[in-house]
C-alpha cells in the first residue's frame, strides 16, 4: 500500500537517464561507431574510409591510459584521461549523427557531408594530450537540434543570417567571460565573414552568422576559446575545442534533352529539339522550354531523353522516356528533379524537388 502511495505521489514515469561517461562507455560507443559506419560500406575512395582505423586508433590509445580506471566516472579520473574519454564520446557521437542525417542527400551533399565529419574526427583523434579540464564539440546542429555537417549560405533568404548552435561539454563557464568563437580555413586561416555569439551554457553555444552568405565554398573549422573558474585563482584558459563544418557548392542543376517525335510517314524517328534548359538554382525551382514539333505533324509517339549536370560537376543520364503522342511524359530524373512533356502545350517543363538532405540545409 505504501509503496503504490509513493508511486502515485511521484507522478508519470520519466525517461530513464544515459549513463554516467566512463572511458568503457566511451569504448563501447566507439565499437558501435565503427560497426555502423561499416554496415554503410563506405567505397574505397571515400572519406569515410578512413575512419574506421582512426576510430580504431582512438580506442587503443583510451583503453592502454585506462587501464583499471575503465569503469570510473569521467568526473572522477585525471585530467589525461578525461580529455581521451571525452574526446572518443564526441568522435563517436558525430560518426552516429551523420549516419542518423545522411540519407536522403545527393552525390554533392554527401561527399561534402563526409569531408565535414572526416575532418572533425581527425582532429579529435589528434588533439594533443591534455593536463587540465577539456572542452569538447560533440555535435554542430541547426536550431531545430538537428546534426549539421555542411551548409549552403547562399540558398539563405537576403539579409537572413544562418543560425547554428555547438553541443558538447564544458564550452561555458557562468562565472567567466564569455567564450570567443572564430572560423577559419582547414589551413587555419581566419575566414573575412565571423560568426556571432548569441547565448551560452555549458552544454550548448548558440550562434549567428550576418554574412554567412559570402563563405566560399570548403571547409570551415569553427574554434572554440573558452575559460574554466578556479577556486582562488580566477578564470584560467582551457584548451580550444573544434568542429568542422563544410560549405557546401550552391545547389544547382543543369538539364540537357533531346526530344524526338516516332512518325510512320517519314519512316522512322524524327528530332523535334536538342539543348539545354534554363539553370535550376535551388530546391523547388521550376523551368520551361518550348519545343517546336512542326517536324512531324501526325506523330505516334515522343521519346524524350535528359542528362542532368549538378554543380560541382558530376552528370547522370536519364531515358529515353517514350510515352504515345497524345500522352503527356512525366518522369523522375537524377538528383530529385522532376521532368515533364506536354504535346498540348508542346513544352518541357523541369522542376528541382524540396530539399531532402537533413544534414546539409
Amino acid at each position: 500500500m505504501l509503496a503504490a502511495c509513493l508511486l502515485l505521489a511521484m507522478g508519470p514515469v520519466s525517461a530513464q537517464l544515459a549513463p554516467r561517461l566512463t572511458a568503457q562507455l566511451a569504448l563501447d560507443e566507439l565499437a558501435t561507431a565503427q560497426a555502423d559506419l561499416a554496415k554503410s560500406q563506405p567505397s574505397a575512395g571515400s572519406p569515410l574510409a578512413a575512419l574506421g582505423p582512426q576510430l580504431a586508433g582512438m580506442a587503443d590509445a583510451l583503453r592502454q591510459s585506462a587501464g583499471g580506471n575503465a569503469s570510473q566516472p569521467v568526473e572522477l579520473v585525471g585530467d589525461a584521461l578525461r580529455a581521451r574519454i571525452v574526446r572518443a564520446h564526441a568522435a563517436a557521437a558525430r560518426v552516429q549523427a551523420y549516419l542518423a542525417v545522411s540519407g536522403g542527400c545527393g552525390a554533392s551533399d554527401t561527399a561534402a557531408m563526409q569531408v565535414a565529419l572526416s575532418a572533425g574526427v581527425e582532429r579529435l583523434a589528434a588533439a594533443t594530450a591534455a593536463d587540465k579540464q577539456v572542452p569538447v564539440i560533440d555535435s554542430v546542429q541547426n536550431m531545430a537540434n538537428v546534426p549539421l555537417f555542411a551548409m549552403h549560405p547562399v540558398a539563405l533568404p537576403a539579409g537572413k543570417p544562418l543560425a547554428f548552435a555547438l553541443v558538447g561539454s564544458d564550452l561555458a563557464d557562468a562565472q567567466c567571460a564569455d567564450p570567443r568563437v572564430s572560423a577559419t580555413d582547414a589551413a587555419g586561416k581566419p575566414l573575412a565573414s565571423q560568426p556571432v555569439l548569441t547565448g551560452a551554457s555549458p552544454a550548448r553555444l548558440e550562434l549567428r552568422w550576418p554574412e554567412a552568405a559570402v563563405l566560399p565554398t570548403g571547409p570551415v573549422v569553427l574554434h572554440v576559446a573558452t575559460q574554466r573558474k578556479v577556486f582562488l585563482l580566477g578564470c584560467s584558459a582551457l584548451p580550444e575545442a573544434d568542429a568542422v563544418v563544410q560549405v557546401a557548392p550552391p545547389v544547382r542543376f543543369d538539364v540537357d534533352y533531346v526530344l524526338e517525335a516516332v512518325c510512320p510517314a517519314q519512316g522512322g524517328t524524327v528530332p523535334l529539339g536538342h539543348g539545354r534548359l534554363p539553370t535550376l538554382n535551388g530546391y523547388g525551382a521550376t523551368v520551361s522550354q518550348a519545343v517546336n514539333t512542326s517536324a512531324c505533324a501526325e506523330p505516334d509517339a515522343y521519346r524524350l531523353s535528359a542528362t542532368v549536370t549538378q554543380a560541382d560537376g558530376s552528370s547522370q543520364a536519364a531515358g529515353p522516356f517514350t510515352q504515345s503522342a497524345q500522352a503527356t511524359i512525366t518522369a523522375g530524373l537524377p538528383g530529385g528533379l522532376s521532368m515533364s512533356w506536354s504535346p498540348t502545350a508542346q513544352a518541357l517543363f523541369v522542376r528541382s524537388g524540396a530539399a531532402t538532405c537533413k544534414g546539409a540545409p
